[in-house]
């Protein structure tokens, strides 16, 4: 076990799977302790149950990414119980795939509950968050796990880039807004990532057509955005703060020929 989280506590949201489970594990690897913020599930409760009989560091604090009102209550309760919150993760976000399409053909109402539930998440934990650190003159770390649509054009998903987008600018203005307080904020902008949820949303034409242009020639994995979201919670980051960090193999860097120029 390294020390780089020693003595922190952290709340990481949508942390039941994928990208929010391995940021917990590592964190918790690296001395954290960590609240892993999810819905109050039969299968959740059972998840955390199992974590921290492995590991009294595993912790979970339940809420409704989809009920803004759920969020306050959250922080109090971690504050209650650690006295202090460091680092905050928001990983939550969301989409329809089904709705969430182009301009024309994309569902109005679905691409405003979409852009208002990803960027709550965000602006909610952070506001509640950010305040405790204020009070408590804590020098804390904000991380958002946004995406690389929210920084390059997208094909199909209007809604979501755009809240990734909002994301990306949110990120820079609490960084400029409470730098001076010694609290930073970050965001990790990953590509394509194979969690199952990404995977099964998408068809293998898509996957090839997006694979040939990662430079990296590579899916991203989990793991590749916990170090990321690791090395910024952590002080080896202190003086890195308002930076979107694309975790995504180089894709989007290229000239657009690169694609069928390396496949040939």
């Amino acid at each position: 076990m390294s020390n780089r989280l020693s003595n922190k506590v952290a709340i990481v949201t949508a942390a039941s799977r994928g990208i929010g489970l391995e940021i917990s594990k590592q964190f918790v690897e690296n001395g954290a302790t960590v609240y892993m913020a999810v819905r109050p599930s039969d299968k959740n409760k059972e998840l955390i149950e199992k974590l921290h009989n492995e590991n009294k560091n595993f912790n979970g604090v339940f809420y409704d990414a989809f009920d803004t009102s759920t969020y306050e209550p959250m922080v109090k309760e971690v504050i209650e119980k650690e006295g202090r919150i460091d680092i905050l993760v928001n990983n939550f976000g969301h989409t329809d795939v089904k709705k969430d399409l182009t301009l024309v053909d994309g569902d109005s109402d679905a691409f405003f509950e979409i852009l208002n539930t990803d960027i709550a998440s965000v602006y909610y934990s952070s506001k509640f968050v950010i305040k405790h650190m204020l009070e408590n003159n804590i020098k804390g770390s904000i991380i958002n796990i946004s995406s690389i649509g929210g920084s390059t054009p997208d094909i199909s998903r209007l809604a979501y880039t755009t809240s990734k987008a909002a994301i990306n600018s949110l990120t820079k203005n609490i960084a400029v807004q409470y730098a001076r307080a010694g609290i930073r904020s970050n965001a990790v902008l990953p590509g394509l990532v194979g969690t199952d949820s990404a995977l099964t949303n998408m068809n293998q034409h898509f996957l090839d057509t997006f694979l040939k242009n990662v430079p990296l020639n590579r899916i991203a994995t989990a793991d590749d955005i916990a170090k990321a979201t690791l090395f910024l919670a952590s002080d080896e980051s202190s003086f890195i703060t308002g930076e979107l960090i694309t975790v995504a193999g180089g894709f989007g860097l290229p000239t657009p020929i690169y694609g069928d120029f390396m496949s040939r």
